[in-house]
């Protein structure tokens, strides 16, 4: 990645601004990825996001 390799997996969009921070869990069979940002909608208050991780083509996707 120092060489510039790697992608941007998960970007600010629309409410969600500056997220960061992920890590991958597993519960009741599903694999999750938490992060946090801030809430453009809500004066940049800090919040927890979930979301359930899927994989396509062998790379890791958001549902």
């Amino acid at each position: 990645m120092l060489d510039g390799g790697g992608d941007l997996f998960l970007a600010s969009h629309g409410r969600y601004i500056g997220p960061g921070g992920e890590s991958a869990f597993r519960s009741h069979g599903k694999t999750w990825l938490a992060y946090h940002y801030y809430g453009a909608n809500d004066n940049g208050t800090p919040k927890l996001g979930p979301n359930q991780l899927g994989w396509r083509a062998g790379r890791p996707v958001l549902k």
